[in-house]
């Protein structure tokens, strides 16, 4: 699965404006976020559009609300590059890709992919688009800041096979969907198959660990009622003790959780184990992209046949448990991040982990540490 294909520089160019108009700082002549935090989050690899997904055409995508636009060239190399031309501010994925340069559709200028421009009118004239490094990894593309230094997130998949990789838009803020997906309680009700039995929530048992990088938990308590040919598929029973246990890091923010399940009479372990990783990009303030990444453990030739024969299904099972996620957190009545006010319970300590880490880790922003809440 792992595919690399990179393009990068170690010079950063700034174009002459900036799309990006949110609340997280003023944006200056030169595109610089005064206050803190949204240079920050370009800083860190985001994978932002599957691989098939990318054309002869370019394609935009929108990332801390700004739009950028990426394009493969005739050789195959990918550029990413501001979707805004420097001359006269066309929308340039609506231009075309003409050999190894994305022309814009407007007046005709190109650029490479290192966002240099060239104008077929003023041959002479020099400009500059803001370009980002790309690589391309468990088949999807990524993106971050031109020139910076950052850790691409690993997978460990070695014995699991894989089931899906997929996007999904959620109309919510970031720290509101990253509150949904690390935490246990919303499980009985919210999940169709994978969760826990509402009638024994008391019976969970949660702990949670935090260092400066990353929060762990790690939740164990009797599976919900479940259909039986999602037990035979996922290799579980009703009642089995299920262990959902996950660390999310920000570099950028992401989850990766193991997921399995127990015989509770003998603590001998189920035939499956998922190990799923979801990153949570935020579009802007009010929307985010969660990418998701599933496996599942094969140890044997003949269940990794199985798994490839179903991998449909299983993929199916996955998107299900997900859209129940994405329609409970677009209804909610109040989206804001905040979460002053709130009666938070037992499984709520890592919502105040969580924002404390996003603001230092992902945006780059000095805060006043906020390691939980009482509860």
């Amino acid at each position: 699965m792992d595919r690399n294909l990179t393009a990068s520089s170690s010079k950063v160019r700034i174009p002459r404006s900036d799309v990006w108009s949110g609340d997280s700082g003023s944006v200056t002549m030169l595109g610089q976020v005064e206050q803190g935090g949204i240079m920050g989050l370009f800083d860190h690899w985001h994978p932002v559009l599957s691989i098939s997904k990318l054309s002869s055409k370019p394609t935009k995508i929108t990332l801390g609300g700004r739009d950028i636009t990426l394009f493969r060239t005739a050789s195959g190399n990918i550029g990413a590059i501001d979707d805004c031309c420097v001359h006269r501010r066309a929308s340039l994925s609506k231009g075309t890709v003409v050999g190894e340069r994305l022309q814009c559709g407007y007046h005709g200028w190109t650029y490479d992919i290192e966002g240099e421009a060239e104008s077929p009118g003023t041959p002479k004239l020099r400009a500059c688009a803001r370009h980002y490094d790309v690589t391309v990894n468990e088949g999807f593309i990524w993106i971050k800041s031109a020139g910076v230094e950052a850790e691409l997130p690993k997978f460990d998949t070695a014995g699991y096979e894989f089931v899906c990789a997929k996007p999904y838009a959620i109309k919510a803020p970031l720290e509101v969907v990253l509150d949904n997906f690390t935490e246990v309680e919303h499980t009985p009700t919210t999940h169709a198959n994978f969760g826990y039995d509402l009638s024994r929530m008391s019976e969970v048992k949660t702990t949670v660990e935090g260092n400066e990088a990353s929060v762990r938990v790690v939740n164990t308590g009797p599976q919900k009622k479940t259909p039986w040919i999602v037990q035979q598929l996922a290799g579980l029973k009703t009642g089995d003790t299920f262990t959902d246990d996950w660390v999310t890091y920000f570099s950028p923010v992401y989850t990766i959780y193991e997921q399995f399940w127990n015989d509770p009479k003998n603590g001998k372990e189920r035939r499956d184990r998922y190990r799923i990783w979801v990153f949570f990009n935020p579009i802007n303030n009010d929307e985010t992209q969660l990418v998701i990444f599933a496996y599942l453990r094969a140890r044997t030739a003949a269940r990794r046949t199985f798994i490839q024969l179903t991998r449909p299904i299983l993929s199916l099972i996955v998107d299900i448990e997900v859209v129940c996620d994405v329609k409970m957190i677009e209804s909610l009545a109040d989206k804001s991040p905040e979460i002053e006010g709130m009666k938070l319970s037992r499984f709520d300590k890592v919502l105040g982990m969580n924002r404390e880490r996003i603001d230092r880790i992902y945006r780059g922003r000095s805060v006043t540490t906020r390691e939980g809440v009482n509860v």
